[in-house]
């Protein structure tokens, strides 16, 4: 293994933590999170989450990562599909079009990596942004502003937290 490729190896996990200093609020903070940033958050996660799943499917050298990648990319797809429903409706909240700048990063770090180096720096991102998306829609579920929203949130909160738990058992 290269220095660089060990070295960006080292980095993902301080990377992930800092993007979930920096991306999600802690729960008690999120009492005020607005709508739209709610659905911009949501939105993010599941566009790299089915865009992460396309690459460990062409990339893992492990077939339960490859399984897993593949519930997750239609379980991100069901709540992708389900959040535009309620978004086509209004005209108050408009969806990103793609990821934010930290997880096309970190899709690109992933594109770079194969086997073994790619299933472990794949988990422990999976690990962190299920985590995370299941805090948020957690927090949003109690405190949330927008009825709809706070229905949604409650009723994908369920896929999220199986994914970050099955995410938690994935060995790389």
């Amino acid at each position: 293994m290269t220095r660089t490729r060990r070295a960006l190896l080292a980095a993902i996990p301080h990377a992930l933590a800092g993007m979930a200093l920096l991306r999600f609020r802690p729960a008690h903070a999120q009492a005020s999170l607005p709508a739209p940033e709610f659905v911009r958050q949501v939105a993010i996660a599941t566009m790299f989450g089915i865009e992460s799943a396309t690459l460990a499917r062409q990339k893992s050298s492990s077939s339960a990562i490859k399984e897993y990648a593949l519930r997750l990319a239609e379980d991100h797809a069901k709540a992708a599909s389900s959040l535009r429903r309620i978004i086509a409706r209004r005209s108050d909240i408009a969806l990103p079009d793609r990821p934010d700048s930290r997880r096309l990063d970190l899709l690109r770090d992933l594109g770079s990596l194969d086997g073994t180096d790619f299933d472990k720096a794949y988990t422990d991102a999976q690990r962190s942004t299920h985590r995370e998306l299941a805090q948020l829609l957690d927090s949003y579920a109690r405190t949330g502003d927008d009825p709809e929203l706070k229905s949604f949130a409650a009723e994908t909160l369920p896929l999220f937290q199986s994914l970050d738990r099955k995410a938690r058992q994935l060995a790389p």
